[in-house]
Order: C-alpha cells, then sequence, then structure tokens
C-alpha cells in the first residue's frame, strides 16, 4: 500500500513505466491480501483431506497473479529497452494506452491458463506456463544484455566525444539522464533476480509433476507447499527492493510514514 501511495506522488517517471510498476505492487498487494490467506485455508485443509476444491481455487489465482506478476516484470524490462533504442520517439511510441491494452492481454492470458488448469487439462496448462516462464524469462534477459551492451557503447562514444571537445556544454546532461535511466534498470535487473530465485522451485515442481517417477512432488508435499511459499515471499521482496534502488519512491514513503499519526507518534 505504501509502494502505491508513493508510485501516485512521484512524477519523475514516465507513465506507462510508472502503470507497470503500479501494476507489479497491485499484484504484490494481492498475493499479500487474497493468496495467501486461501494458501493458508489450503494448508489446513489437506489434514482434513478435503483439499481439491480449494486447491483448484488456489491454482487459479496462482496462475493469474504469479503469472501476472512474471509477465510485467519481463514488460517492464523491455520497456526500459525500448527507452534506450527509441530516444526520442520513445514517448511517441510507448503511449501509455498501449501499454494498459498490452497489459490486460497479459491479464486474460494467465486468467485463461488458470481455469484450464482447474477446469480441464492441468497438463495443457502446465505446458502453456512453461511457454509463459521460458518466454518471460528469455526477454528478460535478451532486454539486460542488451541495454548493458548498448550502454556500453553510449559510454564509449561520449568518451569519445569529450576527448575531441565536441560535448563540452551538454556532456553533463547526458550524464545526468543516463544515470538515471542506470538507477531504473539497475532496480527492475534486482527485481527480475529476485523473482527468478523464487520460481526456480515451482519451475521444478511444474516439471516434476508431469513426470511419476516418485511421490514427492505430489500436491501438498513439502517440497509443494515449500516452492508456493518461496513464489509467495517474492511479493515481499518487491516492495523492499523498490524502496531501497528507486530513491523517489523511497523517499515518498518516508513521507508517507511520517503523515500517519499512529506511525509518527
Amino acid at each position: 500500500t505504501l509502494i502505491l501511495i508513493a508510485l501516485h506522488k512521484v512524477s519523475s517517471i514516465h507513465p506507462p513505466t510508472k502503470f507497470l510498476l503500479r501494476c507489479l505492487a497491485i499484484t504484490d498487494f494481492c498475493v499479500g491480501v487474497i493468496v495467501q490467506p486461501l494458501f493458508a485455508a489450503f494448508l489446513m485443509e489437506i489434514a482434513r483431506g478435503k483439499w481439491y476444491v480449494l486447491y483448484m481455487t488456489l491454482t487459479t489465482l496462482n496462475f493469474t497473479f504469479c503469472g501476472f506478476s512474471l509477465a510485467t516484470a519481463t514488460v517492464i524490462c523491455v520497456d526500459r529497452l525500448l527507452a534506450l533504442l527509441l530516444g526520442l520517439r520513445y514517448r511517441h511510441t510507448v503511449t501509455l494506452r498501449r501499454v494498459r491494452f498490452l497489459i490486460v492481454c497479459l491479464l486474460v492470458v494467465v486468467m485463461v491458463i488458470g481455469f484450464i488448469y482447474s477446469l480441464s487439462s492441468q497438463s495443457l496448462a502446465n505446458s502453456a506456463g512453461f511457454v509463459v516462464i521460458i518466454t518471460s524469462l528469455f526477454l528478460s534477459v535478451f532486454s539486460h544484455v542488451k541495454i548493458c551492451l548498448k550502454l556500453r557503447q553510449h559510454q564509449a562514444q561520449v568518451l569519445v566525444r569529450q576527448r575531441v571537445g565536441h560535448e563540452k556544454g551538454n556532456s553533463g546532461e547526458i550524464q545526468l539522464n543516463i544515470e538515471q535511466y542506470k538507477k531504473i534498470v539497475s532496480t527492475i535487473a534486482w527485481v527480475q533476480l529476485a523473482l527468478l530465485f523464487c520460481y526456480i522451485p515451482i519451475f521444478i515442481f511444474l516439471i516434476l509433476s508431469t513426470m511419476t517417477i516418485a511421490d514427492w512432488y505430489e500436491v501438498g508435499s513439502i517440497f509443494h507447499v515449500s516452492a508456493l511459499t518461496v513464489v509467495y515471499f517474492n511479493s515481499t521482496l518487491n516492495p523492499i527492493l523498490f524502496c531501497w534502488k528507486i530513491r523517489e519512491v523511497r523517499e515518498a514513503v518516508k513521507t508517507t510514514v511520517k503523515q500517519i499519526p499512529c506511525l509518527s507518534s
């Protein structure tokens, strides 16, 4: 909630990028207030042996919120790559309306995958989940590698121009823009790393669940419960990373906390 309020106050972030960060924060919020309590109820129902219906509901929400979080983080990486490649054309190409349309499409896709899992074919839904995860990871890695290469190329060009004396007047402004851009990219990189490590266990579980080779991969097993717990923990890490890496958000959060009487006193 504090992150959402802080993003509302911050005006230095480009609207489409801020909208994507809001979507990620809203997803984390929904995981905390909807999925986590349902998961706790599922753990209690396992002992009673009446967990199937609750598990189907939980799985649908997992595909929806966790899949949407993964897709949104990937879109943010691609957005930062486009900001670097398009330059001045970025604000005319990546508009808030287009980003909203893309987010709605992604939300519909992950919801459909969740309903397919709960209502019809689990193997088909798992296959679709594999495609989403692999595609998201590939796009994220590709975007970060491309960004690093492009930044190195830009810095080399700036050094060459400075040596020949062609950028004495505006080199400071360019460096300032690049430094601000690097901070956002660094934040998204940390978010992606946290997401990757938190999703590896559930990814392994989905692979093993399609192979009848052992019983420790089954629903309700220790491995399954631990993998879901680590996935949900990712929604706790994201707000911490936002406050740690984005100075504007951190300052807005501090200001908001000071305005709450019970906390400021």
